[in-house]
């Protein structure tokens, strides 16, 4: 057997061809080479939520009026607002007239947009959908960067007191403690513990001020590339969704976006283990990425979906919703109401998370300042007492 007919029989065994999106027959070469061609990836060109929003209502806009897509995107260009945009909408305009999915000319930028606008737009391809899935990522991502706006926002007043709560124990940790220390440090084993830790921290400050330094921007540092590196930040979110409140709060924003998303793809006519890999992919949280999964292996299997869910750690009207959704036959619609439902309880959360912040913060500061006051009166007093 020759080399070439060799090649032939290995290319034509191939029918499938996995994509972003879903599945392409092999006389979609072109497609499918184009999704493992890494090269049209290009980090470097990046937008602000806000701009990526902006291209997204504006994209809708088009399509919704009936303008082709490769029309609306040479169309968008011509009237972009920013030169980050321009970039963005050539190099989908370039994609695009390749031959590729529009889904894939958003992976293509991963700077650019959500991981969950890529999946959604992937979905609205694949059931004819585009328009509407293309409101829902306007939807999610106007929601998204509202709530950053306000999470921002509240953190500005925190914020500010725990640095001038830094600022004003280093000072007295500096200046003042010195002026207490020859006096306590006659009869250091009389001294309680707390004094004891005190003193300590002020004597390493004032030994060590550069470690002190470095320590300070290490932290500064790692804040920076949490904010900057996107899986960082992934992990901090899944950290974080584990700890009361907050973690709360950023668990039902993604089950939220997850669920809104599912029904989309149902209400589209894809098939619900699509839908389920695409809800996967979006939720982002290791924990409820694995719930996904599990509910997909079951509904593969043949069963309820409501069944994998049920005893997770999710919201109790959830699971009733799909339970009516799947017995009635309208779980699309079950799911869209679990969606918005889910929003109001992140918006609740939200508002819960914020009223407890600031006196949160408030008890913190006091009671450092409160413990280093406490620590250097109490031998204070107590020799008063004696000298009395």
């Amino acid at each position: 057997m020759s080399l070439a007919t060799a090649f032939k029989k290995k290319k034509k065994s191939t029918e499938l061809h996995e994509s972003y999106g879903g599945s392409f027959s092999a006389h979609s070469e072109k497609n499918s080479g184009a999704i493992n061609n890494e090269a049209l990836i290009d980090p470097r060109i990046k937008l602000k939520p806000k701009e990526s929003l902006q291209v997204l209502i504006q994209m809708n806009a088009m399509l919704e009026a009936g303008v082709p897509l490769l029309a609306a995107l040479r169309t968008l260009i011509q009237h972009a607002q920013t030169p980050g945009a321009e970039r963005v909408l050539v190099k989908l305009t370039s994609i695009v007239e390749g031959g590729h999915d529009l889904s894939f000319g958003f992976k293509c930028m991963p700077n650019c947009f959500p991981n969950y606008v890529v999946h959604l737009i992937a979905a609205g391809e694949q059931s004819g959908a585009l328009d509407e899935s293309l409101g829902r990522s306007i939807e999610l991502l106007d929601n998204q960067i509202t709530l950053g706006a306000k999470i921002k926002g509240t953190l500005i007043y925190p914020g500010f007191l725990m640095f001038m709560t830094t600022v004003m124990t280093t000072g007295i940790l500096y200046f003042l403690v010195p002026k207490f220390e020859g006096l306590m440090m006659k009869k250091p084993e009389l001294l309680p513990w707390t004094t004891k830790i005190v003193l300590g921290a002020s004597q390493f400050l004032r030994a060590q001020p550069e470690l002190v330094l470095a320590g300070f921007a290490l932290f500064i540092a790692g804040g920076i590339f949490l904010v900057k590196s996107k899986k960082a930040r992934e992990a901090m979110f899944d950290v974080i969704s584990h700890v009361p409140v907050i973690g709360d709060l950023i668990f039902k924003a993604y089950l939220s976006r997850s669920v809104g998303t599912l029904a989309l793809t149902l209400e589209s006519g894809v098939p619900i283990l699509t839908g389920l890999e695409h809800a996967k992919q979006v939720a982002q949280l290791p924990r409820l990425q694995a719930h996904w999964e599990k509910t997909g292996a079951m509904v593969r299997d043949g069963k309820p979906m409501y069944t994998a869910l049920q005893g997770e750690d999710l919201p109790p009207a959830l699971i009733q919703m799909i339970i009516a959704g799947e017995s009635s036959g309208t779980l699309d619609a079950s799911l869209r109401k679990a969606a918005v439902f889910l929003d109001r309880e992140t918006q609740a959360a939200l508002n819960a998370f914020t009223s407890l912040l600031g006196p949160a913060t408030v008890v913190i500061a006091g009671g450092v300042v409160g413990f280093i006051v406490i620590s250097l009166m109490t031998p204070i007093l107590t020799m008063a007492k004696y000298v009395g």
